[in-house]
């Protein structure tokens, strides 16, 4: 089975992190095109940790994934 998977990638403008965060999946491509086209594909946000808050540019895609039964 496939589904479709939206996800982000996050790098930190000015260090070494890169944060991936799944957003949302769906069983049709066309479910996943639908709510993509409605969020930024290119953004700019402030992601908090324990230690500190990290600027980062983000970038988000949608991707095909085999699931295993």
């Amino acid at each position: 089975m496939k589904i479709f998977a939206i996800i982000s990638a996050a790098r930190q403008v000015d260090g070494e992190y890169v944060i991936i965060k799944a957003e949302k999946a769906f069983l049709k491509a066309s479910q996943a095109e639908e709510c993509f086209k409605n969020l930024a594909k290119n953004y700019a946000e402030t992601i908090q940790t324990p230690t500190a808050n990290i600027q980062c540019i983000c970038e988000r895609g949608i991707f095909e994934i085999d699931v295993e039964d």
